[in-house]
């Protein structure tokens, strides 16, 4: 039997040799889909965050090396009109030439009325679904849901039409997953927590089925970093207003960020990059915060509350009145 084997390894090797010296170094250094993930987000040193008003030309020439947006530029009664997959390939370029990563935003936890799989009937009595919520009264037509149904998350991957294969059939990067923390709203079931681990872990290995180099960034619910199983399927963690307190508009306290902190350096300790978006058009304020995120090894990015303009740069620097779809800045004086 050792003979057998020793013998099969001996073809195998002639075999590739056969290729060529050159076909067989590629063969040899292919990387994995991990390795080529982790690649991906290490050359990150920027990113973008927009999700309403999006204009294909305005992203195209932003600098950041990753955006995130989302799948669907216009949505009219309801309906969803996609970026098409040329588009999105367009967006995969800076202008320099250089790669950009490009994510598609998408919500686990909440539904929305202005999706392709929103039914109107649902709001009408007696036809509501049981896992559906009420409306969140901070965003008008999102509705947090029973996410562990599995009707619910039939809509978000696995079938055919699904949330997660409408956009790896556009040419996405990956997916960006909002709403994890929704897990929080059901204070009664003590089992919401792990529940809402497990189906990230099975998103995001139903992900890399359909490309297993598609990467995978978890907003907020940084919590859930303390699993490993979930620090495993997460290419990046991404927390919202980390340094700052949106309803104050002023830096906050270190007991506030101190847990949050303590939880993302987690991730980072796996070697996984930690984006923090934060929303302020205050320079000096905006400014300390990017100081304390290089400190941490966070990446920062400052965006427009609605996210429907695009912050083209530094956190030192003012938001002015610019063009459509975006966010001009001047030089703080």
């Amino acid at each position: 039997m050792r003979h057998a084997l020793k013998n099969l390894a001996m073809v195998g090797a002639l075999a590739l040799l056969a290729l060529g010296g050159a076909g067989y170094a590629a063969f040899a250094r292919e990387p994995s889909p991990e390795t080529k993930r982790a690649r991906m987000m290490g050359g990150v040193k920027s990113w973008g965050y927009q999700l309403q008003k999006l204009d294909t030309v305005a992203l195209a020439a932003s600098p950041f090396d990753l955006i995130v947006i989302d799948h669907a530029p216009d949505r009219v009664e309801s309906v969803e009109l996609m970026f098409k997959r040329s588009e999105i390939q367009a967006l995969k370029s800076k202008p320099d030439g250089s790669r950009r990563l490009v994510l598609a935003y998408l919500s686990i936890g909440e539904a929305e009325r202005y999706r392709f799989y929103w039914d109107e009937s649902w709001l009408e009595p007696g036809r509501r679904p049981s896992w559906l919520g009420a409306d969140n009264p901070q965003w008008a037509g999102n509705y947090p849901v029973e996410f562990w149904n599995p009707e619910w998350q039939k809509l978000i991957y696995g079938a055919s039409g699904s949330y997660v294969e409408r956009v790896m059939e556009a040419g996405f990067d990956g997916v960006y997953l909002d709403r994890a923390d929704v897990y929080q709203q059901f204070p009664a079931r003590p089992q919401a927590e792990a529940e809402m681990a497990e189906f990230l872990a099975r998103l995001a290995d139903h992900v890399r089925r359909l490309k297993p180099d598609a990467l995978v960034v978890m907003q907020n619910a940084e919590e859930l970093l303390r699993r490993r199983h979930v620090r495993a399927r997460l290419d990046a963690i991404s927390k919202e207003s980390l340094y700052l307190n949106p309803e104050a508009a002023k830096p906050a306290t270190a007991d506030d960020t101190r847990q949050s902190i303590s939880d993302l350096r987690l991730a980072r300790k796996d070697g996984r990059k930690v984006l923090v978006v934060e929303y302020t058009i205050d320079p000096m304020v905006a400014a300390a915060a990017r100081r304390r995120a290089e400190a941490d090894g966070f990446l920062i990015h400052f965006a427009e509350r609605t996210l429907s303009q695009l912050n083209l740069r530094g956190p030192d620097q003012q938001l002015t009145a610019g063009v459509p779809g975006t966010a001009a800045l001047t030089p703080v004086r």
